[in-house]
């Protein structure tokens, strides 16, 4: 095989509880995470003896060792002692700075395809060893479905992940940055409220869409300083969302909806009105390698 397309799907974070410091000054998480249909998708091609290449297509996307996805491919290049020359072209749809995992989904998505198309049958806990080391949300992203995620990202529990219910996606104009919100979070004085692991845990093993909604918290939303974050959580429930949430350290922020036509008719007016939404489902799965292109690439 001398290509694959990889489809790498984006998460939400249904819970998000900073519970402690390391020394290094890496925070310490508790977060129950969601893979969602919103993915990414990246064509990698073998060419030649050496050297990587990285198409975006996005101005101000770097296409070079600053992107997670061509540190990636360095990274399992140089963990395998494998050499090619590589293509990766990434057709994105995750938003920037939104809280979604975007560049971790792609670099999880470089990883997975690299194990297949040179055939080096790397299990998936020696993968997600290696993206742990790329960023908190890479071995998540690998891993899929839905999960509790503890330490700085490298403890996956499984959970059972969401079989009913939409999920609506509003992205504001203004993005996040990550590095930014915690320096602001550490400021703080007080503890903002944050999720109850618990009531996520018995809500998904229970399949009980309307206890997961009880249990959604993000500590980080307490140091957001955008305005629309209230305001679209706000929207999102007069639209018939059963819980709403900011997903990560933000921007975008999710509605949980138990029926297809409510989220579809709040999709249709959030469109309507200008807003950048994106309607999806809850993912058994992580990163999906295909030989061929995706219907609709």
């Amino acid at each position: 095989m001398r290509e694959c397309y990889v489809q790498a799907p984006c998460k939400i974070n249904l819970g998000l509880n900073v519970v402690g410091v390391r020394p290094d000054g890496y925070h310490l998480l508790e977060m129950v995470m969601q893979a969602v249909s919103l993915q990414d998708t990246l064509r990698l091609s073998l060419e030649g003896a050496g050297g990587i290449r990285l198409d975006c297509g996005l101005p101000g996307l770097p296409n070079d060792g600053r992107n997670l996805a061509y540190r990636a491919a360095e990274l399992f290049f140089r963990h395998t002692g494998r050499a090619a020359g590589l293509t990766i072209q990434v057709t994105k749809r995750i938003p920037m700075q939104a809280g979604l995992a975007g560049g971790s989904a792609d670099a999880a998505g470089v990883l997975a395809g690299l194990n297949v198309l040179l055939d080096t049958g790397l299990p998936l806990e020696e993968l997600c060893q290696l993206g742990a080391s790329l960023g908190a949300d890479v071995p998540f992203c690998l891993t899929g479905g839905a999960a509790l995620v503890e330490g700085i990202g490298e403890r996956i529990t499984p959970l059972p992940p969401l079989q009913t219910g939409w999920i609506l996606l509003v992205k504001p104009r203004q993005g996040v940055d990550t590095a930014a919100s915690f320096r602001r979070y550490d400021q703080l004085t007080w503890t903002p409220p944050g999720a109850s692991t618990p009531l996520l845990r018995e809500g998904m093993e229970q399949g009980n869409l309307a206890l997961v909604a009880r249990g959604l918290g993000n500590q980080l939303e307490a140091v957001c300083q955008l305005p629309d974050i209230p305001r679209y959580k706000e929207r999102l429930l007069e639209l018939g969302a059963v819980g709403s949430l900011m997903s990560g350290s933000g921007s975008a922020v999710f509605g949980l909806f138990p029926q297809e036509a409510q989220a579809a008719r709040a999709f249709d007016l959030l469109q309507a009105q200008g807003e950048q939404v994106y309607l999806c489902r809850p993912l058994p799965h992580g990163p999906l390698v295909l030989p061929t292109p995706p219907e609709g690439l």
